[in-house]
């Protein structure tokens, strides 16, 4: 488990450990009003309401699970390494374990960019499902 340095590092793993309980209020009271919000390869969500929009998507598909190995920063750029385990709505007992590299900008205790670095084939093969447009 990641220990913080920093304030910004502590709520950035407070904001990951909330994943688990699929709260979209919760984690959105994270993000700056002109926040963005993208999971490489997948197009930016752009303010609250696209980010709320795909966190809704995600959680109506799988549950998630974050588990995050190590957390470095440089003033307000925070850098995680990260297991995401995703769980199938569909049937509990599909699950999948997907590797990211995720860095945040934060401004005033808050994300204002989220980036995740992730395999998506290694998420949509071991679930079953399509998150890619036009796939």
């Amino acid at each position: 488990m990641a220990t913080p340095r920093t304030e910004d590092e502590k709520v950035v793993l407070e904001f990951l450990d909330l994943w688990e309980r699929g709260d979209v209020d919760a984690l959105l009271g994270h993000f700056t009003d002109d926040a963005s919000y993208i999971d490489m390869p997948l197009p930016p969500r752009r303010g609250l309401a696209e980010i709320r929009a795909y966190m809704e998507g995600i959680f109506s598909a799988f549950g998630v699970r974050i588990e995050t190995l190590c957390i470095a920063s440089r003033g307000p750029t925070i850098f995680t390494e990260r297991v995401d385990y995703l769980t199938s709505a569909a049937d509990p007992n599909v699950s999948v374990p997907l590797p990211v590299t995720g860095v945040m900008e934060m401004r005033e205790g808050k994300i204002a960019q989220w980036r995740d670095y992730l395999d998506l084939r290694t998420a949509e093969e071991g679930l079953g499902i399509t998150m890619r447009p036009n796939a």
